[in-house]
């Protein structure tokens, strides 16, 4: 019997598979006004989290791994070109390799907003999975008011008993909810999610 299973490509027991969950999501954020903005590993791995209390709140990531940022950026009313750009920063953050990449477009005319889709540059470690609670610099971007950003992410869902909360402050979970926090809620809340619950 044994080797009759084997001759039709089955196993005597059970195949080995993945547990952990691996996911990729997009989200989408909306500038609530012109900045220059500093995003870190923490950026991303605080976007996803749900409340334990209404002031405090846990990632739900434990790895994640930045794909893809794409930017659309306005032009003004004025005409006058705006500007929207992303800087790799690589081995500017301690212990970080690959090399620095910024890209960078902008507007023109009344037709022609500012836009840029870039990923990670290939081979630093910034196009690996990391830490989700990790600090270092991931990417620099500026953007006018109102520019759309889309982010593309890789996150592997926590699975251990190690509670992770996230950087910046909370106020007025609900108790268990899930959230989206804004892109850069280690340091502001400027870069808000776009239909989706925040806190």
């Amino acid at each position: 019997m044994i080797k009759a299973n084997r001759s039709r490509g089955s196993l005597s027991h059970p195949p080995q598979f993945t547990s952990s969950f691996v996911m990729k999501k997009r989200l989408r954020f909306k500038a609530t006004a012109a900045a220059t903005t500093v995003l870190t590993v923490s950026s991303f791995g605080d976007l996803w989290c749900v409340a334990a209390t209404t002031t405090s709140a846990y990632q739900l990531a434990q790895f994640v791994r930045v794909k893809k940022i794409e930017m659309w950026g306005p032009m003004a009313s004025d005409l006058v070109p705006v500007t929207v750009s992303c800087d790799w920063t690589g081995s500017n953050s301690p212990g970080f390799f690959g090399k620095s990449n910024r890209v960078s477009d902008t507007s023109m005319g009344s037709a022609e907003c500012a836009h840029i889709s870039t990923r990670p540059p290939t081979g630093s470690q910034v196009a690996e999975f990391l830490p989700a609670s990790n600090s270092a610099t991931v990417c620099s971007l500026v953007y006018p008011l109102g520019a759309i950003i889309d982010i593309t992410y890789d996150l592997v869902v926590r699975d251990d008993a190690a509670a992770q909360s996230v950087t910046g402050a909370v106020a007025g979970a609900t108790v268990g909810a899930n959230y989206i926090r804004s892109l850069d809620s280690p340091t502001a809340t400027n870069l808000v999610p776009v239909s989706y619950s925040t806190i």
